[in-house]
């Protein structure tokens, strides 16, 4: 059984933990929480307004820095936090308060915006709602952009992005085209990318996923990539499409998800 909280330390509304398919609501005060990763054996969470907290794996707050600026995801490597701004600065954050920028890249559109940032073997990837990726593998000293939308016009609808996910060796992205349908890449280098089928069975009939994603994780334990979807949905996404599953968890947003160790935070 997952052990009571101190009500006294509990961070956030509407975080919820799931063991093993029990639910379990964090209540406190706002601001919105836009990205959580698994972070030894608890999380750390990001908020809008450049909050980070850790947490144990109950979701009890531990340590937490003010970045003063706003963010728009974290990625976790070699024991730091990555933390990235919607205008491209990304910033290095250690447990114990210390913060140093590595760079701030220039985005081409003044009017474009980075969703996320992930972390694949030695290559870190930022990306940006209209659909740039930047790559990087020497600590941000230089970058490589791709503009999928542009590279891919002749083979994928255009897709207005929104959430970035890696393990050591895939990457999966996630945002809807401009129907609003929900549209999901992956790749394994980062170079060349082919598009998810988002399909699955149910009561024996074969569906279409239909929630918009707005958060994406990587559950490591079960080897699957995970969206967190617009009214409450999770949309699991092992490496076989043909497994793909769906799962109601709330009647909220998940704006943010993460796993670690058979827990799963949920915003």
């Amino acid at each position: 059984m997952l052990l009571g909280l101190r009500h006294n330390r509990k961070l956030f509304p509407a975080i919820i933990m799931l063991w093993w398919g029990t639910a379990f609501s964090l209540y406190a005060a706002t601001p919105q929480i836009i990205d959580a990763k698994p972070f030894d054996d608890g999380f750390v969470i990001a908020s809008t307004d450049g909050m980070l907290y850790w947490t144990d794996i109950d979701c009890v707050h531990l340590d937490s820095v003010n970045l003063k600026t706003e963010l728009a995801g974290i990625e976790v490597t070699d024991g730091s936090v990555l933390a990235v701004t919607p205008d491209c600065m990304i910033l290095k954050v250690e447990r114990s308060g210390k913060s140093s920028r590595l760079c701030r890249k220039q985005i081409t559109n003044n009017a474009d915006k980075v969703v996320g940032i992930a972390c694949s073997g030695k290559k870190t990837f930022i990306l940006t709602a209209y659909g740039t990726i930047l790559s990087t593998d020497d600590n941000c000293k230089s970058f490589t952009a791709l503009d999928f939308n542009g590279t891919y016009f002749l083979y994928y609808d255009h897709t207005r992005f929104r959430a970035i996910s890696a393990s050591d060796n895939s990457i999966f992205m996630a945002g809807i085209h401009d129907d609003g349908t929900p549209a999901v890449y992956t790749s394994t280098a980062g170079n060349i990318w082919s598009e998810r089928t988002l399909t699955y069975t149910e009561s024996g009939q074969t569906l279409s996923l239909e929630h918009q994603p707005l958060s994406m994780a990587y559950d490591s334990r079960m080897d699957r990539f995970v969206l967190g979807c617009t009214d409450g949905y999770l949309f699991y996404l092992p490496g076989c499409s043909h497994c793909n599953a769906i799962e109601s968890k709330t009647h909220s947003d998940i704006t943010a998800v993460a796993f670690n160790s058979g827990y799963c935070l949920l915003r």
